[in-house]
């Protein structure tokens, strides 16, 4: 069976990431959105776009995080009306059944729901995220951590309503145009949009928001779709950024600071299950399922999958907490996955029956040097 197309894509995008917290993403869509194999297919590619923009957005905002989609899962979803979506999420019913289940299982630190005819107070919306969250213990809840998008707002509405799970708000100059609504209580201080310019709906010369102010440059500027592609940082200097070219304020804009002072949090709350990752075999991921199902991978310490027909281990590296590997008789060909496991926690790994190159098997006797069974 092929892989889905958000696989193959994401495999080779955006990897300018390597040291930052990855965060798993899960996308429940309507099945208006796969009424044909074509449909589901663009549905899943556009999905793939949007999270590798997310990440240029991070990565160009100085964010040490990631986006990863670990589950695209199509369902019928009962509500158009973005708060009642939200509420069946929350309650688990509507077309989002076992919603927290399957973060669990996939590893999705956030659930996204995806329509194609969003309604927010009673016209088209582009999203909304569950809350605004404020503390340590709300951002590190999995079930304050869902929104809901329409599929035509694309990345910049998936960032802003990430950015609110996250514990980012608007900002003071939306303060400033709509007062007494909350808009820059947010988890620090700091962790806010930026904007410059006069609340008159008027378009004036270095005018600007970024992610964070989103459709409230309608206040400003008179255009909801204006606002920068980036989170607030002061340490950026960038010419889209008014007529001093700053794009933050160290003491009520640095959305990137505070995102990086509570990455951990963010990609913590879900560690996925050993048999829902990606396999580049069947008869590994065929073990995984019938042998380790709800293990998660941080739990897993034995692995014997032996006789499986596995030739390639790919995605077995992400079995970081492994002891004990039987992959006897099995025609193994790319064992290299093994190279990323840890030397000093490995006790023993058994690949007897293995066809590894002569090159592969020195560089795993070297790295796993009297723990192994030969091939």
């Amino acid at each position: 069976m092929s892989r889905p197309v958000w696989i193959a894509l994401l495999a080779a995008s955006w990897l300018g990431v390597a040291d930052a917290e990855t965060i798993g993403l899960r996308f429940v869509v309507s099945d208006r959105l796969a009424q044909s194999a074509a449909q589901r297919g663009a549905t899943e590619a556009k999905l793939a776009g949007y999270t590798e923009q997310l990440n240029a957005y991070l990565h160009d905002s100085q964010v040490e995080l990631a986006a990863e989609i670990v589950q695209i899962e199509f369902a019928p979803i009962a509500n158009r009306d973005a708060l009642a979506v939200l509420a069946d999420m929350e309650g688990e019913r509507g077309g989002f059944e076992a919603l927290f289940a399957k973060a669990d299982e996939f590893g999705a630190d956030y659930t996204f729901a995806v329509l194609d005819d969003l309604m927010l107070h009673g016209k088209r919306g582009c999203g909304r995220g569950y809350a605004v969250n404020k503390t340590v213990a709300e951002i590190a809840d999995t079930r304050r951590a869902f929104a809901v998008l329409d599929i035509a707002c694309g990345a910049h509405t998936l960032a802003h309503e990430l950015g609110h799970l996250l514990g980012l708000n608007h900002g003071a100059l939306v303060d400033a145009c709509l007062p007494g609504k909350g808009h820059s209580t947010a988890l620090t201080p700091y962790a806010n949009g930026y904007a410059q310019g006069v609340c008159d709906k008027q378009p004036q010369p270095g005018e600007f928001g970024t992610i964070m102010v989103g459709g409230f440059m309608q206040e400003i500027n008179g255009d909801g779709h204006s606002s920068l592609p980036l989170f607030s940082n002061p340490r950026l200097r960038d010419p889209r950024c008014g007529s001093q070219g700053v794009c933050g304020d160290a003491a009520s804009a640095d959305a990137a600071r505070a995102m990086n002072e509570h990455r951990r949090y963010y990609a913590a709350h879900e560690e996925p299950d050993a048999h829902a990752l990606r396999y580049g075999n069947r008869g590994l991921a065929q073990c995984l399922a019938d042998r380790y199902r709800g293990k998660e991978i941080d739990e897993l310490e034995e692995l014997r999958c032996p006789a499986m027909g596995i030739e390639s281990l790919a995605g077995l590296e992400r079995l970081t907490a492994l002891k004990r590997i039987d992959l006897s008789a099995n025609p193994i060909v790319d064992a290299a996955p093994l190279l990323a496991l840890d030397a000093s926690r490995v006790e023993w790994i058994d690949v007897s029956g293995a066809r590894i190159d002569a090159a592969s098997w020195s560089e795993l006797q070297r790295r796993f040097e009297g723990k192994l069974k030969p091939p």
